[in-house]
């Protein structure tokens, strides 16, 4: 979302121009059918319409692209003139604000005419910059993207299933059996979820990013985070691997330590990484 926000603030003057420039257009504002028709048609962004008295008075109904609803006319809109600041032309755009019905940014567009009455015209703002192509359009290509990531990211969440099953499996196991066997089950489910947790966050991350939010971040420098996380998860399990690795080989045969040895350095190396990482991104946080 901030990245939307910032795309439309530097992007403004360009995105204010397109849409006054289109429902200006239209000199007229005793809309009737047909006229309704055509703004919806004009501009696929457009979600709702409605026109007010200059008291702020809701003299028709809000039309919508599937109808309009009757039960909004004589809605007492004061509070919205009351709040805003035509300029020469009579036009106005607010800031981009959250839908409070439908969740979604929206920008609304108001025009005053002369006789005082004033069109109202709400329009979804990531269509207006999907429709001047500041965002990623609905090309082939893009719309390929997404099924690709969508079931390559639906194919990891099956996975997180099953391995978080398989460790709560071995949790029941670790329950039923007794002595050395109950430590192995314990260490193996313990793995199973971690590996269950960090293979989720990598799919839910690559679902939001890719294809439910696809060319929105919702926050700065969340790839960072994202592949910290995973570091994290994938740390604990090879830690615990490690573990019962130097366990087997302590009963077993002594002489075989050096592996053991080679999977710790391993998980080192790794924390070590992850360390560096943080301080880059924490390092390029401090410098924007």
């Amino acid at each position: 979302m901030k990245q939307m926000m910032q795309i439309y603030r530097e992007n403004r003057e360009s995105v204010e121009g397109f849409l006054l420039s289109t429902i200006s257009d239209n000199p007229h504002h005793d809309f009737d059918d047909e006229q309704v028709k055509q703004f919806f048609k004009r501009l696929p962004c457009l979600t709702d319409m409605y026109l007010m008295d200059e008291k702020g008075e809701q003299i028709t109904p809000t039309w919508r692209r599937s109808g309009h609803d009757m039960s909004l006319k004589g809605t007492d809109r004061a509070y919205f003139i009351n709040r805003i600041q035509f300029d020469d032309k009579g036009n106005y755009i607010s800031n981009p604000y959250i839908c409070a019905n439908s969740g979604q940014p929206k920008v609304s567009v108001a025009r005053k005419y002369s006789d005082g009455k004033i069109a109202v015209f709400d329009l979804d703002l990531v269509a207006v910059l999907g429709k001047m192509h500041l965002i990623e359009s609905t090309r082939l290509i893009s719309k390929l993207s997404v099924w690709v990531y969508g079931l390559l990211g639906g194919g990891l969440v099956l996975l997180s299933l099953f391995l978080g099953g398989y460790g709560l499996l071995g949790f029941v196991k670790a329950l039923m059996s007794s002595g050395d066997e109950t430590l192995q089950y314990v260490f193996k489910s313990i793995i199973g979820i971690t590996l269950a947790i960090a293979i989720y966050d990598l799919a839910k991350t690559i679902l939001e990013q890719e294809v439910f939010y696809r060319s929105l971040t919702l926050e700065e420098g969340n790839e960072y985070k994202t592949l910290t996380k995973f570091l994290t998860s994938i740390i604990i399990a090879l830690s615990i691997e490690s573990l019962m690795v130097v366990f087997k080989v302590a009963i077993n045969d002594i002489t075989n330590m050096h592996f053991a040895f080679y999977l710790i350095s391993g998980v080192g190396i790794l924390i070590i990484s992850m360390a560096v990482l943080n301080y880059v991104s924490h390092k390029n946080k401090s410098l924007i």
